[in-house]
């Protein structure tokens, strides 16, 4: 914060225009916040904030938002206390976030007097009451290569697809996958997509079929977004998938 002039910098990205324009207002009327707006491009989110160096930033989870750009924007402004602002937080979320400093969680629900205290909170540097940690959950370390796979299998690719992306053989891949079912305890592609999902992609959004959810240019799509996965109350199941659970669906 600068203390010269008692006012804290703080970044607000979000998508939904009447969602921005609430926040602005509400914080633009007290003079202790110093307000930047983000467009909603995510693509020039890093470079406003590389450029305003701001002490407090505000995330909406939108739909493209990922573990790797939360990663991005630690790296880019490391001082700053990230706060991420969604109606909910997924448990995986909560387990991930924590891993990655982030500093808070803002729910769209919270009172105006709410939403100010956290702001306050993080322009102090205060810990703010955080969203709980859940009781029970496992953390799974990828190699780079499985990250890259699950990545590429919750983007709704098919094995011939991943192939191809990764410059491997289709068989490959099957034994990828089978290896992962092992090691995740996941009984399909289908589960295994979905624990990704869940880990990787934090908007606040649902399964939508294959392809549904693309949401990198395609030279990009084997950049892993997710480096470990945390299962919340796992179901372990005795023995292991079949080797044929790891074909195409």
């Amino acid at each position: 914060m600068n203390c010269s002039e008692c006012r804290a910098t703080v970044v607000v990205f979000t998508d939904e225009p009447q969602l921005a324009l609430g926040a602005s207002e509400l914080l633009s009327s007290h003079a202790e916040f110093e307000v930047v707006m983000a467009k909603a491009a995510v693509a020039e989110l890093l470079p406003l904030i590389e450029r305003t160096g701001p002490d407090v930033i505000l995330v909406d989870l939108t739909p493209e938002m990922t573990l790797t750009l939360f990663a991005a924007i630690r790296a880019a402004a490391p001082m700053a206390r990230l706060l991420l602002w969604a109606r909910s937080f997924s448990d995986e979320l909560v387990a991930q976030a924590h891993e990655l400093g982030i500093a808070g969680f803002v729910r769209r629900t919270c009172s105006h007097e709410e939403f100010l205290e956290r702001l306050r909170q993080a322009a102090a540097g205060d810990e703010p009451a955080d969203e709980a940690m859940p009781e029970r959950s496992t953390k799974i370390k990828l190699s780079y290569r499985e990250s890259q796979l699950v990545t590429l299998l919750a983007q709704g690719l098919k094995n011939k697809e991943i192939a191809t992306c990764l410059g491997i053989s289709e068989s490959t891949v099957k034994m990828y996958l089978w290896r992962l079912f092992q090691k995740v305890g996941a009984r399909d592609r289908f589960e295994l997509a979905l624990f990704g999902l869940k880990n990787a992609y934090c908007g606040q959004a649902s399964w939508d079929g294959p392809r549904g959810f693309v949401m990198e240019p395609e030279e990009q799509r084997a950049r892993p977004a997710v480096r470990s996965l945390v299962l919340v109350e796992p179901a372990r199941r005795k023995g292991y998938p079949e080797m044929r659970a790891a074909g195409n669906a």
